[in-house]
């Protein structure tokens, strides 16, 4: 139980030597070995980062040697406490034909103030630890010569002795005691992949956020609770509240050749992996499956190619490459819409010359409209026609034409623009389009949306705010439960509906949670504040605006203050308003003292529609763009 540190041992070393030992260093800020100088200490350190050379292996105990540097790859000096995982890789098939791969733990070790084994800070950015004690036995596990080795370095999360805050790191290091580097080890999905849900995802108090460093530990020679073994664990907290279709896996198993195990998921079925997320089978008990007592016959059956398709979208890929609806112009005459659709089949180039109440796969086809992009809608709820029960007015060459009733349309905004959004479902068999009266299977359509003038289709309309791409990076969107995953255009399609007529109960703690409208529905939706949705759990930092929304073409986040002129105030059940920024920002903070200080910048709460929109708001004189609380640089955006 040793620390040692460079000025110990200047203690022991003559002064003129230490002279000699320092002049064999560069002046050029690269790193030095271990004693040698490596370029200026970093001063600001906003990152951290672990560059592991080496682990030496003297008679059974190993030393890692690593460097540490902050974002500039200048050195940091004086890392105060850390703490070092060591593990072993069993091979596929190793315990027993069949079984994946696994991980054996060895040991965890801390040094802060002692150390469980040897420390050494070499001033430099460069350290060296050493093990306590041999790995052969530790925790009852028996070293494998020639075997993968990995060691888990953590540190961060405290200060240096100047009071400089250092962020938590993890950095782990695959190696052999041949000194050569592993031919193999056990990578499955990448952490990048968790935080296109999770954003930072980090675990125990945040100290650990790297996958490779969480394996190391929940597997079976750590852990008492089988349950917590990573794969079951992992599996098993995804089954409740997961925003997409637990049948693709590929949602966090990833395609990546880099990946040593690259679609594992699919080559290596176990009934450990299999069976925390098909909880209704009971292996060796013989229950929802014939009884098996291993894993060794798994893949006699569940190959990896039975595996893929069994957990496949690309049925569902297939019968949507067969049909596509393109509305190929729209005006508005007074208060109708006049539209042209046309239908074709991609796969072929097909034009359909029969319109949608002809086509028997056709099990719904919707055309919405709404008008004032520039008041987010004029229409309480969008008018709309379904394609598969009317006669087109008219139609030739595959295009058909039809009316759309009925929208609010105020004078000064005849010169606005409008919205036509289109959803459906095809009948389906497999991955082919099938008659509706033949089969009850139906995909839904992706469905999307298009903006008009009073003359013409336009690409110009209501502002984004989200995107179907940012909203996928959890969902998948066409299996949403909302409306049935039949309404997926979440960029554009939702908004025609649920706008600002929404109302709100004005008795409510949390009215926005009341409301549909759309940017209300949306926020307390994953504020988990609905009481109609309570499975809610979002993944991510609630304050992390930018895992929705997107940039304007100015390159500029669409949560930045001041908001779009065409955001409505909320609408209360009793008459009342609240003016629009106050409504957003009080849907998540909720206390009284915030709503205090909207007050008081001109926020209105429950007032007058007049009052509500008479632009008293204050709020982007503090939290605009580039002011002293930018609600962008104050929120956990990244």
């Amino acid at each position: 139980m040793k620390l040692i540190t460079q000025s110990r041992l200047h203690k022991s070393i003559p002064l003129g030597l230490i002279a000699i030992l320092a002049a064999c260093g560069g002046d050029d800020g690269s790193p030095g070995n271990p004693g040698e100088p490596g370029g200026p200490p970093a001063s600001v350190i906003t990152e951290l980062n672990i560059t592991v050379k080496d682990v030496a292996f003297d008679a059974g105990i190993a030393t890692v040697n690593y460097r540490i540097t902050n974002e500039e790859d200048e050195p940091v000096v004086g890392i105060p406490s850390a703490t070092y995982l060591a593990a072993q890789l069993l091979p596929m098939g190793y315990t027993n034909a069949g079984n994946a791969s696994q991980w054996q733990y060895f040991t965890s070790e801390s040094c802060s103030d002692v150390c469980d084994g040897e420390f050494v800070d070499h001033k430099n950015g460069q350290y060296s630890y050493t093990f306590s004690g041999a790995f052969d036995g530790m925790n009852d596990v028996s070293f494998m010569p020639g075997g993968t080795q990995r060691v888990v370095i953590k540190i961060g999360g405290d200060s240096l002795p100047d009071g400089t805050a250092l962020p938590i790191t993890n950095q782990h290091y695959d190696w052999q005691d041949k000194g050569d580097t592993p031919a193999y080890t056990r990578n499955l999905i990448e952490m990048e992949t968790c935080n296109s849900c999770h954003s930072d995802l980090a675990f125990h108090g945040s100290k650990y956020n790297e996958v490779e460093t969480c394996v190391t530990c929940h597997n079976t020679d750590k852990v008492s609770n089988p349950d917590n073994v990573f794969a079951p664990m992992v599996h098993g907290k995804h089954l409740t509240g997961f925003p997409g279709s637990l049948a693709d896996c590929q949602t966090c198993h990833v395609a990546d050749e880099a990946l040593t195990e690259n679609m594992n998921w699919a080559r290596v079925p176990t009934m450990e992996a299999c069976g925390s997320c098909h909880t209704n089978i009971d292996f060796p008990a013989g229950q929802g499956h014939p009884t098996q007592q291993d894993n060794s016959n798994c893949v006699a059956c569940h190959n990896s190619g039975w595996t893929m398709s069994a957990h496949s979208q690309a049925d569902t890929d297939a019968v949507l490459g067969q049909f596509n609806v393109e509305i190929v112009s729209a005006s508005l005459n007074s208060t109708t819409v006049d539209l042209a659709v046309r239908l074709s089949n991609p796969a072929t180039n097909e034009i359909y010359s029969d319109s949608a109440d002809k086509l028997n796969f056709v099990n719904d086809l919707r055309v919405y409209a709404n008008w004032g992009v520039s008041v987010d809608y004029t229409t309480r709820s969008a008018k709309s026609i379904k394609l598969q029960d009317i006669t087109p007015i008219s139609g030739s060459d595959g295009i058909f034409n039809y009316q759309i009733m009925g929208l609010t349309v105020p004078a000064e905004l005849a010169d606005d623009k409008g919205t036509l959004a289109i959803q459906g479902k095809l009948c389906s068999d497999d991955d082919m389009l099938a008659n509706c009266a033949e089969t009850d299977n139906t995909t839904n359509l992706k469905s999307s949306h298009q903006f008009f003038s009073a003359t013409a289709i336009t690409d110009v309309g209501r502002r984004v705010v989200v995107t179907n791409e940012t909203c996928s990076s959890c969902h998948l969107l066409s299996a949403l439960k909302i409306h049935n995953g039949e309404r997926n255009d979440a960029e554009g399609q939702c908004q025609l509906c649920h706008n600002n007529f929404k109302i709100a109960d004005e008795t409510a703690k949390n009215p926005q949670a009341t409301t549909s409208d759309y940017k209300h529905l949306a926020h307390t939706l994953h504020a988990g504040s609905r009481e109609s949705y309570p499975d809610i759990n979002y993944p991510a930092n609630i304050g992390n605006c930018a895992q929705c929304h997107t940039e304007d073409a100015a390159g500029v986040l669409t949560a930045a203050l001041p908001l779009n002129s065409a955001v409505q105030p909320l609408a209360f059940d009793d008459g009342s308003f609240t003016s629009p920024t106050s409504a957003i920002c009080s849907a998540c903070h909720t206390s009284d003292t915030s709503k205090s200080h909207m007050t008081q910048q001109g926020g209105v709460f429950n007032g007058t529609e007049a009052d509500a929109t008479s632009g008293t708001e204050s709020c982007a004189t503090c939290h605009g763009q580039g002011a002293s609380v930018d609600v962008l640089a104050v929120h956990p955006i990244k």
